[in-house]
């Protein structure tokens, strides 16, 4: 029972911070759609698009490695790894910039060397941030993890009001973020300094753990970019085929309504991840019925909050943030499946990694990225709409969610059998 009610109150405390933080970007959301148009949204979600697949690999997702690792140097090691090749991927894309071969081409947006210079900046924030939250998610350290988020919506959205005067598209978005990212990554740095001990660099040592942990680099980071390129492609796409005030409306739809969800998943899964670290080799049993638990309660929650959703959402976008904006809510209606199985499987979306299923995930993660762009491009191709194309996205990726669900109950069910016969 104390461990159980541990688990439930970490993430009460993640949610509470989360929820704060993401009730001050919803609450300035009304004003910035009618400040900024749906074409500086379209940009906007391409910059925020190319940071999320950038991050999924500059780390050679080696920082997912530090929940497991118990000696203290190898820990802060993996760490020096993962910041070196995510400040090299940051150098490599202003590189690009200069040599006119900007990401933001493969969009078809054509973007000045300021727009690559934001996205390494930006990139080189998160993706330390995110390196350094997996060691105070090792340490237990939720409080600063959920202080840094209200820190980083706050100055999101203060920058982004201040650089509203900015004349080119998406740049006031892209650098109020960047700025936001930049703020929080200082406030955990100190939080950091004050509470770690760094060793000098082995040499030694890293080639250790990179041997250690080779699969997170071969897998894993592999499966995690297509993961990304699997809910990124779709920005991609519709600003190719379909333009910038499509992808703008999209985008819209995916922020106000993902943003919630991911709160929820990411609470929940920041915890289920650090509880699966601790158990999983000693006590199966204990994670298999948290898993089913998780996914029973977020099922039941999700359900009628979707189903209620689906039928409000053209009118609320049009009431909240302007009629202009009510083609979002009509792509909410559309996306209702897919926001559902995010709602039930998000949570517990780390499974494969944590039981070392890493082929499993990277074979799912290749099915779905095929599956979900070649049907877009048919769809366009054979002249269907941009209605038509969002709500094959969200069937394609909504039903490998669930998929997905069913291959982590299997895998840990069979880790709980083989335990038991040891027994």
């Amino acid at each position: 029972m104390k461990i159980k009610n541990e688990f439930i109150n970490k993430i009460l405390l993640l949610l509470t911070g989360n929820s704060l933080a993401q009730l001050i970007l919803f609450a300035s959301s009304p004003i910035l759609t009618r400040i900024y148009t749906p074409e500086d949204f379209g940009v906007f979600s391409t910059y925020t698009s190319l940071l999320a697949i950038l991050m999924s690999f500059a780390s050679l997702c080696l920082e997912k490695a530090i929940p497991l690792e118990k000696n203290h140097s190898n820990t802060v090691h993996l760490m020096y790894i993962s910041m070196f090749t995510i400040a090299v991927v940051c150098i490599l894309n202003i590189g690009l910039g200069f040599l006119n071969l900007s990401l933001f081409r493969l969009y078809g947006i054509e973007a000045s060397i300021m727009n690559d210079f934001l996205l390494s900046i930006g990139l080189f924030f998160a993706g330390i941030y995110q390196v350094m939250s997996y060691w105070m998610l090792k340490e237990d350290k939720f409080k600063g993890l959920t202080h840094s988020k209200l820190l980083q919506s706050i100055s999101n959205v203060i920058s982004q009001f201040s650089l509203i005067s900015i004349n080119h598209p998406g740049i006031g978005l892209i650098a109020g973020d960047m700025i936001g990212r930049g703020i929080t990554l200082v406030y955990i740095w100190r939080y950091f300094l004050k509470r770690m001990h760094w060793p000098k660099v082995n040499y030694r040592r890293i080639g250790y753990l990179l041997k250690k942990y080779e699969k997170f680099a071969k897998y894993s980071t592999w499966s995690t970019l297509l993961s990304s390129l699997s809910m990124q492609i779709i920005f991609l796409l519709l600003m190719r085929l379909y333009g910038p005030d499509v992808t703008g409306h999209f985008s819209m739809a995916t922020k106000t309504i993902g943003l919630p969800i991911s709160l929820l998943g990411a609470s929940i899964s920041t915890v289920f991840y650090a509880e699966v670290a601790k158990s999983i080799s000693n006590e199966p049993g204990r994670v298999l019925h948290l898993y089913k638990s998780i996914i029973t309660k977020t099922a039941m929650l999700g359900v009628p909050i979707m189903v209620i959703l689906a039928w409000m959402a053209p009118g609320l976008f049009s009431f909240v943030f302007g009629e202009e904006w009510r083609v979002s809510g009509e792509y909410v209606t559309l996306m209702s499946f897919m926001f559902l199985s995010q709602v039930i499987v998000m949570p517990v979306s780390q499974i494969l990694f944590l039981i070392k299923k890493q082929r499993t995930q990277l074979l799912w993660d290749v099915s779905r990225l095929l599956l979900s762009s070649i049907g877009v491009l048919v769809i366009f191709i054979s002249g269907g709409s941009a209605e038509t194309a969002i709500l094959y996205f969200s069937i394609c990726m909504g039903t490998s969610y669930y998929f997905f669900a069913l291959l982590g109950y299997r895998a840990i069910h069979s880790i709980d059998r083989e335990d038991n016969l040891k027994k």
